[in-house]
């Protein structure tokens, strides 16, 4: 009798706390119902920037990044190709994914290349952060444009570098109650900057 006792209590205590791993585990975790919680560490992602065709014309549209978790579930992110008339462009870096921290709380984010501006390339990018407390990507929304940006880990800081004809303007951006506000701007000149 003791020894059943004994087991049901083990078995009531096993129920209780549930099969949960340590949150400094790395990997999956499991909630106490049991639900899968994807971890950053989990996703893998690919993108598909979609064609369509217009009287005979290529055009880039849309760009659509696939997150793949651990468990195999799909989830899809949406962003507008640019510019928008791309039949001159060539598709080269559109759809690209970097994975680097924007908000510098140490966890990589995802940084998708939606095109070139201009012919001197500044680059523009859709910015998703991963929240780890919701455990999902959140769209940077109410970003400033940033063209072709620099990440200073050590700074704390992203620069943001337009170019026009000979023109340059330099822009950094520190993030300020949840959100990236314009700390310096300088304006160049391209060809004294490229003077040897």
């Amino acid at each position: 009798m003791t020894k059943t006792l004994l087991l049901t209590m083990a078995a009531i205590i096993l129920a209780a706390c549930g099969d949960q791993k340590s949150p400094n585990s790395g990997g999956a975790q499991s909630s106490s119902d049991g639900d899968y919680v994807p971890q950053r560490s989990d996703y893998t992602f690919r993108s598909d920037v979609r064609v369509l065709n217009d009287e005979g014309d290529v055009t880039w549209d849309s760009i659509i990044v696939y997150l793949t978790d651990a468990k195999g579930k799909i989830q899809e992110l949406y962003s507008q190709a640019m510019p928008l008339d791309t039949t001159s462009w060539e598709k080269g870096s559109i759809g690209e994914i970097t994975e680097e921290d924007w908000n510098f709380d140490g966890i990589p984010d995802l940084q998708v290349c939606m095109g070139p501006m201009n012919g001197f390339g500044n680059y523009v990018y859709d910015v998703w952060l991963w929240n780890d407390k919701t455990h999902q990507f959140d769209h940077l929304n109410d970003c400033p444009e940033i063209f072709s940006p620099e990440i200073d880990a050590a700074n704390k800081c992203i620069t943001s570098d337009w170019r026009l004809d000979d023109e340059v303007e330099i822009v950094q951006y520190k993030w300020k109650d949840g959100k990236l506000v314009e700390t310096d701007r300088k304006q160049l000149s391209y060809s004294e900057m490229t003077e040897d």
